[in-house]
């Protein structure tokens, strides 16, 4: 009898171990890559057009638009790692090009949240680019999540990008246009500086235009303070709590200079930098320019025109190409608003077998149309 419960026994182990083997079973679904699980898919994307970097030590979850919700999921990103997302799929207008809200959660607020993602403490907001062939690279940064907070309003009808501490500083967050209340996170009570910067996307043509207005236009300085303290302070964008929107875009202005660069070099990526040392970064967030590609520079000028020693830098710095008008020795002048094309050629070891050509637009960019509908 003994041997016929040890023979049923082993039995069900084998069955039982068969079944096992034939399912997806992970008990540390957190440490695989490659999963979709609740709609989450954690694998890299390697045709997508949106590289998000998450410079921080926790999982994050992307949604696409203001608030959070299960169909609108994009996606997940490691802690520590970079991802490329393809929301080819995601948007209606993919082949046209247009621009969208991301908002990032951790995954532990996603768990806990599971049944109501509104609820859940939104840590990561930016605006980004897509259309078929344009990439867009974005950072999560740890220094902006956090038990601290406060709180920001945009009174424009123009999406507004928070800046740290300069025009050009980190991006802090992204607000929509006539956006309330929101709450941005920091990891510390440290106060810091913020420069509103509108953001505009022209749908006809792809452009992405920054302004901000000339007579309103002030930094904020905020202090953030703990979300459980009760102390948590707003503010308002612009500055000026008694402007209205009517007031505001009559002086809104581009506070830079467009440089479009192509770079036609085989086989090497370039660098576009002011006097071959400062680097700049292009308007969709990549520090370097692939060989092939065209990628759009904010340059801070002025109206009338400002002397720019702009340089592009090959061969990690061993070849520094000075970007002149045709026939001229000095730096060309770049007027706020204006656009320019640059275009890169040549191979070799020495200057000489490069080509360099800028050209100045005609006009500069006139959104006065726009943003009077808005």
């Amino acid at each position: 009898m003994k041997r016929k419960v040890f023979a049923g026994i082993a039995i069900l182990a084998l069955v039982f171990g068969v079944l096992l083997a034939g399912c997806d079973v992970n008990p540390d679904d957190n440490n695989n890559n490659n999963s979709t699980t609740d709609n989450i898919n954690w694998a890299n994307e390697p045709s997508g057009t949106l590289n998000v970097s998450n410079n921080t030590s926790k999982d994050m979850v992307l949604f696409q638009g203001q608030t959070p919700n299960a169909n609108n999921i994009l996606g997940g990103v490691r802690a520590g790692t970079s991802k490329d997302f393809d929301i080819s799929d995601d948007v209606t207008d993919f082949g046209i090009g247009g621009y969208m809200v991301l908002r990032g959660i951790t995954l532990d607020e996603y768990n806990a949240n599971k049944t109501a993602l509104n609820l859940a403490k939104i840590e990561y907001s930016a605006m980004a680019t897509y259309g078929q062939g344009k990439k867009f690279r974005t950072e999560i940064m740890a220094n902006y999540m956090g038990d601290y907070g406060y709180r920001v309003t945009n009174i424009g009808r123009i999406g507004l990008e928070l800046r740290k501490d300069s025009p050009d500083g980190e991006k802090v967050g992204y607000l929509p246009s006539l956006a309330s209340n929101l709450l941005l996170y920091t990891n510390s009570t440290e106060g810091f500086s913020l420069y509103p910067v509108y953001v505009y996307f022209n749908r006809t043509n792809g452009q992405v235009t920054t302004l901000r207005p000339t007579t309103m236009f002030e930094t904020v300085t905020v202090a953030p303070r703990g979300l459980t303290s009760g102390q948590i302070q707003a503010y308002t964008f612009p500055a000026d709590q008694t402007a209205t929107w009517e007031n505001i875009k009559k002086t809104l202005v581009s506070p830079v200079a467009y440089v479009t660069v192509t770079n036609n070099v085989p086989n090497q990526a370039g660098r576009v930098t002011l006097a071959g040392t400062n680097r700049l970064n292009s308007q969709n967030g990549f520090d370097t320019i692939g060989s092939g590609e065209t990628l759009t520079y904010e340059i801070t000028s002025s109206v009338a025109g400002t002397e720019q020693n702009l340089v592009l830098s090959f061969y990690n710095n061993a070849i520094l190409l000075p970007v002149r008008y045709e026939s001229e020795v000095d730096n060309p002048v770049l007027k706020n608003g204006y656009d320019y094309t640059v275009t890169v050629s040549g191979s070799g070891n020495t200057v000489a077998g490069y080509t360099v050509r800028i050209t100045e637009s005609a006009s500069a960019r006139d959104l006065s149309d726009q943003i009077d509908s808005l």
